[in-house]
């Protein structure tokens, strides 16, 4: 199977992470993978070429670069695909549509990582539905998502299958044999991990670190990942003078190795991204409680008072009070550690997964869907 990915850039992010995993299996399994990045390739790509999957990047040259699929298809000449997997924003689904037949009309596919929240308007950018609904497939990666996708952004229900996000549990696993990266203090500490951006709830993390501290003042917070928030980030931290307190790793590879030792790993997205977020689940897999807002498919994930606790998305002072809870109760927090590896281990495992879309690639491949649906290129 010839399989195409084409996005944006590969940043470091859940999504990015669950794809290399995805390809990585592929290309073991003997399959031709080949990546575009339309921009340029992100702090990611090392991974996939390192994998024996080729990264071909910067197509675009400015904001509104019509040419930039002229050069994808002029850079992939020559070549024949069965399958062309696509990021789910504008750039890549229009890039899709327009090459499709210049590569012998494969089947385009696509995925949805985002629950939006139906009075605050659709997740979708404008046409953003229509080029979906002309795909031969999209996976949606949690239940709820996927009920949410039908009923409130009109999504063809023929299009989607769900395959539920998964970790690799035999690499992120809980670990008893010393304090870890951190040292000791990691044990009474709570940490973030995820790109920063606004979704990401980041300055909600930094208030509801400073409300833990009033009662827990020798906590320690971590915020690990990059992005644009960054500055705003650091200011926030600054303002309220807790550069000991709230501390900034940056972008981590060694996650296996930190997660099983904090106290706790939480995520304050907002509701309007966030649908099954890898972090959580990779922490859980560590055997690690987590903390998060009740957004998006998150509930699927985290069940409240027994893997984890869940506060309603705003609430800063429950966030603080969730994070007071399991700083001062390491038993409880223990408690739920255990029951989150265990539920990874049932329901959330890397191997299901992988195999799920490797399924479906072959599946979407076989009916040719994407025959049927036309593409900008040849007019239908």
């Amino acid at each position: 199977m010839r399989v195409l990915f084409l996005l944006n850039s590969l940043n470091v992010g859940g999504y990015e992470q669950l794809m290399l995993d995805v390809f990585r299996h592929l290309r073991r399994q003997g399959h031709e993978i080949t990546t575009v990045c339309l921009k340029k390739k992100g702090n990611l790509a090392g991974e996939f070429e390192q994998s024996d999957i080729p990264v071909l990047s910067d197509f675009v040259r400015n904001r509104f670069d019509m040419l930039a699929p002229l050069r994808v298809r002029d850079a992939l000449k020559g070549r024949e695909f069965d399958l062309i997997f696509l990021e789910m924003g504008r750039n890549a689904l229009l890039a899709g549509e327009f090459i499709a037949s210049a590569l012998g009309d494969p089947v385009r596919v696509s995925s949805i990582h985002g629950t939006g929240v139906p009075e605050q308007g659709s997740l979708f950018r404008k046409g953003q539905k229509a080029l979906l609904n002309r795909l031969g497939g999209i996976v949606s990666c949690a239940h709820t998502q996927s009920r949410y996708l039908i009923a409130d952004e009109g999504i063809d229900p023929s299009l989607l299958k769900v395959i539920v996000n998964g970790v690799d549990h035999t690499r992120f696993a809980p670990d008893d044999k010393g304090p870890g990266p951190l040292g000791a203090e990691a044990r009474k500490s709570i940490a973030t991990v995820a790109s920063l951006t606004p979704e990401k709830g980041h300055l909600a993390f930094v208030e509801a670190a400073a409300i833990a501290l009033k009662t827990v003042p020798d906590a320690r917070f971590y915020i690990i990942g990059g992005g644009p928030e960054q500055e705003r980030i650091e200011n926030e931290i600054r303002s309220r003078n807790l550069q000991e307190s709230v501390i900034m790793l940056g972008i981590r590879r060694d996650l296996p190795a930190l997660l099983p030792h904090f106290r706790a790993v939480a995520l304050a997205s907002i509701p309007f991204r966030e649908t099954l977020p890898i972090s959580t689940m990779e922490a859980m897999s560590c055997g690690t409680p987590t903390i998060n807002t009740n957004v998006g498919s998150v509930p699927d994930l985290v069940e409240h008072g027994v893997t984890g606790l869940l506060v309603p998305p705003g609430d800063l002072g429950a966030l603080g009070a969730a994070f007071t809870e399991l700083l001062v109760d390491e038993q409880k927090a223990e408690a739920m550690g255990r029951a989150a590896r265990k539920r990874v281990e049932e329901h959330f495992t890397m191997v299901r997964a992988l195999q799920e879309y490797e399924e479906y690639f072959f599946e979407m491949v076989s009916r040719g869907r994407g025959r049927t649906r036309g593409s900008l290129s040849s007019g239908t």
